[in-house]
């Protein structure tokens, strides 16, 4: 009976907190120290989560005003834009997409080949352009007055490579997602590339600078289907480069892709 009332005498003038009295002085110095050491650790622990996360890039999607284009248009393998700059010799190449995860209706065959002007937004990262068209048929239609009409850029063939890195879709990386890379972005940039999305290969060269590789078929027509179960994991492919102006095509066939 005496150690029952010895228990309960304690308990009696244990610190008790209640909300409408002050906090008990032991309770105060021990919040005092704990909570500053629980905020403590949580920063550090936000901190150390955002260092492990990939970087972005330097992507941009200049998408607050839509802008003309006049250049000449390329039905394949995929819809792009040539468009000849002021005392350059190398037309600048802008793959041409539209808004969500479709290519759609710009590949238009009767296009092919002729000068024309497009509206739209640009995505660009580490000099590659992409146009995003408007949404409105009038987006990328003839052009009645050409001026400069740049040529078709040679095609010159390098030869075989093998290659280890990334296959992403071309619109999500170079802006219009920040990761537009890795597992989190696996199903997006497949649904991408299922609408008609460039596909594209990212590479490090050995500076650690990124270096682009659109790819093709071995026809030289857009990628194989059997190819996007490998879109968004690090992979290991061979294939025939070819150049065209400044823009590195890979005609790569789907057997030829493996998982690293």
């Amino acid at each position: 009976m005496s150690d029952q009332r010895s228990r309960v005498s304690m308990l009696s003038q244990a610190p008790f907190y209640v909300g409408y009295l002050p906090v008990p002085s032991p309770l105060a110095a021990f919040l005092f120290l704990i909570v500053p050491t629980v905020l403590a650790v949580l920063a550090f622990t936000a901190i150390a989560a955002a260092r492990s996360q990939r970087d972005p890039g330097a992507a941009v999607w200049n998408d607050a005003h839509a802008r003309q284009f006049r250049g000449l248009f390329v039905a394949h393998p995929y819809p792009m834009l040539l468009i000849q700059k002021d005392g350059e010799e190398t037309p600048e190449i802008h793959l041409l997409v539209e808004m969500g995860k479709h290519a759609g209706r710009i590949g238009l065959a009767e296009l092919n080949g002729k000068s024309v002007i497009s509206s739209g937004w640009t995505l660009e990262r580490d000099g590659r352009r992409m146009i995003e068209l408007e949404p409105d048929a009038k987006a990328l239609v003839a052009d009645a007055s050409p001026s400069a009409v740049p040529p078709l850029p040679p095609v010159v063939t390098t030869g075989r490579v093998t290659l280890h890195g990334e296959i992403v879709d071309s619109k999500c990386y170079l802006g219009a997602m920040k990761p537009g890379e890795g597992k989190t972005h696996k199903a997006c940039a497949t649904l991408c590339i299922r609408g008609g999305i460039p596909p594209v290969l990212v590479t490090r060269d050995d500076a650690g600078g990124r270096v682009y590789y659109l790819l093709v078929d071995p026809s030289g027509g857009p990628l194989d289907p059997a190819a996007w179960p490998f879109v968004g994991d690090p992979v290991e492919l061979s294939g025939e480069l070819e150049l065209m102006g400044g823009m590195r095509l890979l005609k790569v066939s789907p057997r030829d892709i493996s998982r690293r």
